[in-house]
């Protein structure tokens, strides 16, 4: 097996700046990152280096995020639609510790960043060991992997599956009520995102957040004004869904 500083050698770009002091450029932020003393912090750019160079499949399907809310790395399925961005979970949560890390231990902290992020796929990585943890009916299924083009297969899996929401969104966008209906229920019920959609006899498209649903009368706020009061349109009034953006 490649040893890690065989592989810090191989793949990353190390280079060498005043004091002595040993630095890389992270391929996500864009921004040198210091690794004299930061064992993790190599790991953490030996997995990345994988995800963005190494693997051919994965760079159209997947967004990438770097210490966002408190975790190492978080995987985001790409966007296909420019017009269908809303907030999402991440896909996958990863956390990377360094080389001489017992995993085990370490198991009950991922468990719990994958219940508080609502994801079900996390990874545990220290270059030696690859621990997954895939949630299903509640319980989390823990697996050892060899070799990060298992992450490949698994991250390939997770994407591909059919996006109920993007087809949901481009009936919407063709005027169907019962998907705009469904859409509202998932996405519109906060302040995350902005919901744009074109109602029949107005000319303008509105922008409206804090959707509820009465019935057949469906109630929101429109983005940019203040009002206590709700505004309302009947269903037969819905003509189509422009976008929703987080």
């Amino acid at each position: 097996m490649t040893s890690l500083n065989e592989e810090i050698q191989k793949n990353l770009d190390i280079y060498i700046k005043k004091y002595n002091q040993q630095y890389t450029k992270c391929l996500i932020r864009e921004i040198e990152i210091p690794i004299n003393g930061r064992p993790e912090e190599v790991v953490r750019q030996i997995f990345i280096h994988f995800l963005l160079k190494e693997s051919t499949l994965l760079s159209d399907k997947i967004k990438i995020k770097v210490e966002a809310n408190n975790h190492d790395i978080e995987i985001y399925k790409k966007q296909k639609n420019e017009n269908f961005k809303p907030h999402q979970n991440p896909l996958i949560i990863v956390e990377v510790k360094r080389e001489d890390v017992n995993l085990q231990n370490h198991y009950n902290q991922i468990e719990r960043y994958l219940t508080n992020s609502n994801c079900n796929i996390g990874i545990l990585y220290n270059f030696h060991e690859i621990i997954t943890f895939i949630k299903k009916d509640h319980q989390f299924n823990i697996y050892s992997h060899e070799s990060l083009r298992n992450i490949e297969e698994l991250i390939l899996q997770a994407t591909s599956s059919i996006d109920d929401d993007l087809l949901a969104f481009d009936n919407a966008q063709n005027g169907s009520f019962e998907s705009f209906m469904y859409l509202i229920n998932k996405y519109g019920e906060s302040t995350n995102n902005t919901i744009r959609f074109k109602l029949k006899h107005h000319l303008s498209v509105i922008e409206g957040y804090l959707f509820n649903i009465n019935t057949d009368k469906i109630y929101y706020k429109i983005c940019g004004q203040y009002a206590r009061k709700r505004q309302s349109f009947d269903c037969q009034d819905f003509e189509k869904l422009i976008s929703i953006i987080y």
